[in-house]
């Protein structure tokens, strides 16, 4: 009875160290996330209620490659973030002041309009190249709202 017990469980062990058990494939592993957002600057577009001074505050800004500028309308005019450059780097279009519900009508072919409603009207660029970007409001450069950035890499 020794031979038939030692041969059964030669038998079951040979048997169950050679199968390979069945599991289900684990699902693959999900994507990375998305690079996280580069810092935000922002930037206030004002008019003192309509008078002088016209200005971009901070004026003169320095960041690093990657940031994001925001400009806001805090002032009662519309306003525009328009590069320098020629052809224009960047062009915010029309940014409203808080309150406005609508575009002008006809439309501005050149400058398209972003109502601002409530809150303000906003434009957002990220600067991805190091260098000097000037920059100005279409409508009120010669009173002087013009702007510099300075991009370090």
């Amino acid at each position: 009875m020794s031979v038939r017990y030692s041969f059964v469980l030669a038998f079951v062990a040979a048997c169950g160290s050679g199968s390979t058990s069945s599991s289900p494939t684990p699902p693959p592993a999900p994507p990375p996330p998305p690079p996280a957002a580069g810092p935000v600057v922002n930037v206030s577009m004002t008019d003192n209620g309509g008078g002088a001074p016209y200005v971009f505050s901070p004026a003169p800004l320095t960041i690093s490659v990657g940031t994001s500028v925001r400009w806001t309308n805090n002032g009662t005019a519309p306003h525009t973030s328009t590069s320098d450059a020629s052809p224009p780097t960047w062009n915010s279009g029309v940014v409203n002041p808080a309150g406005t519900t609508s575009c002008p009508s006809p439309p501005d072919p050149y400058y398209p309009c972003t109502p601002g409603s409530t809150p303000p009207g906003t434009y957002t660029r990220t600067f991805t190249a190091a260098g000097t970007y000037r920059y100005h409001c279409a409508n009120h450069s010669l009173q002087g709202m013009t702007g510099t950035i300075t991009v370090n890499p």
